[in-house]
């Protein structure tokens, strides 16, 4: 456990300006500061940050706190992860407890500082990632490193008391047939953290040709790739503060991106968009943009993750590169201009997968048709009743037919509404009130002594 003395010298040792800065957008009232809050949408500011205090309020919703109490209900961190989090941010070194191990919480970054000092001396990959058009800063920033050969990664292992069963705990190694090797041999590293910034797995790419030429760490109990973002450590505070967010495809698209000033960026991890991403975007107050390549793959991957993100209520549209294009080469070759009207226009996610789906046919031919509608017919009943009800028209009008034929449907399938002219609206409401009446009795009471 982290010691009580540790964590009041922690508090003392942070200023609650700088900590909410990170996520809102803060300005001088007075003696104090004002901003949007982030725990509810407001246009008019009515959250109040107190330097002198060092504590927090928002006159709108009524949330209020300090540092701590801030960072771990925005983030949705627990207390102690909370604590490791702002003591990392603020380079403040935590004192723990006697009986509390720690070791194996920081092999991971003892490695990762390892392969940094490896690619400071190796020239090969540093000028890859120059040639790539990163930046050194963009390399200290992500703490992008090298792991070079099998023998002096594992002499590494040993001369720090790292057990291979420990190495392989966290997927540093591979054990196969009775060999045990490391899993990143020859590879430029990219970290990959979760929410309290510890590094839990790593990205490598090869420069000696292997044929993988991306591999992750496996799956661990600390890490799962259909989880996580790369990037996210340090995109998280600008998503926080702009409600927006940019998934790609790839490292080097999130690292570039953020260089052209995109910091809200992030990537999957060598997946597609899955639903085990859902809760952590869930936890984000932000519309995402998909920023895939516009080759087959690219699209395949963005309709799909386009229609989840339409199931899942999280708003957002998809920016499509010109096949053999992505956003690391705009960025390398100084493409701003068009880079920056790419994302003033994303396409909003419904009408892409319209289109999309509907392209895929040929609608002239009756039986085509048939089947695009009813490929879309499938997709239109993940929607919500109010967003069906909305784009029933441009359903319609995709493939040219009757608008009665559309009929809205609860996520289940079943129809609650087989005749267009039924008025949606008010049908909803009145099955929520009486949805909610029959979950709690005690509400019946209440209505039938009213009309009494």
């Amino acid at each position: 456990m982290i010691s009580k003395e540790s964590i009041e010298n922690l508090k003392n040792n942070i200023d609650i300006v700088d900590t909410i800065s990170n996520y809102v957008e803060l300005k001088k009232a007075g003696v104090n500061f004002k901003g949007l809050c982030p725990f509810h949408n407001e246009k008019t500011s009515s959250f109040v940050v107190s330097p002198v205090k060092q504590i927090f309020h928002c006159f709108g919703c009524g949330v209020s706190g300090d540092s701590i109490k801030f960072v771990m209900e925005l983030e949705k961190l627990s207390y102690p992860d909370t604590i490791e989090k702002l003591a990392k941010d603020n380079n403040f070194s935590l004192t723990y407890d006697k009986n509390y191990d720690k070791k194996n919480h920081q092999i991971m970054e003892q490695i990762n500082k390892y392969f940094i000092g490896n690619l400071k001396s190796n020239k090969e990959a540093f000028d890859y990632l120059i040639n790539r058009g990163i930046t050194k800063d963009s390399i200290e920033l992500f703490g992008i490193g090298y792991s070079p050969t099998n023998k002096e990664v594992m002499k590494f292992l040993l001369d720090n008391h790292i057990s291979n069963s420990i190495a392989n705990e966290y997927g540093l190694i591979v054990v196969d047939n009775n060999e045990i090797y490391a899993r990143f041999i020859q590879r430029i590293t990219f970290p990959i953290k979760i929410s309290n910034s510890n590094i839990v797995g790593f990205g490598g790419r090869t420069i000696s040709n292997h044929p993988a030429k991306y591999i992750n760490s496996p799956t661990t109990k600390y890490f799962n790739k259909s989880k996580l973002f790369y990037g996210l450590d340090v995109a998280k505070h600008e998503i926080y503060k702009t409600n927006k967010m940019i998934i790609t495809e790839g490292y080097l698209d999130t690292i570039l991106l953020h260089q052209a000033g995109y910091k809200n960026s992030v990537a999957s991890l060598g997946t597609a968009l899955t639903k085990e991403h859902i809760p952590l975007l869930k936890k984000l107050p932000a519309t995402i943009t998909l920023a895939y390549d516009g080759d087959s793959a690219g699209k395949q991957a963005a309709i799909k993750a386009s229609m989840l993100l339409c199931a899942n209520s999280i708003d957002g549209g998809v920016v499509l590169f010109d096949e053999g294009v992505d956003p690391a080469d705009l960025v390398k070759n100084g493409e701003f201009e068009l880079l920056n009207n790419l994302f003033k226009q994303p396409i909003p996610l419904i009408p892409f997968v319209f289109k999309s789906i509907s392209e895929s046919y040929d609608l002239s031919i009756p039986e085509e048709k048939q089947n695009a509608f009813h490929e879309l017919n499938k997709f239109f009943a993940t929607l919500s009743q109010f967003l069906q009800e909305e784009y029933k028209k441009e359903f319609a009008s995709i493939i040219k037919i009757n608008e009665n034929l559309i009929k809205i449907r609860t996520p289940n399938n079943k129809k609650i509404v087989e005749d267009s002219n039924t008025k949606l609206p008010e049908d909803i409401a009145e099955l929520s009130i009486i949805k909610t009446l029959l979950e709690d009795p005690r509400l019946i009471e209440q209505v039938l002594d009213f009309i009494h």
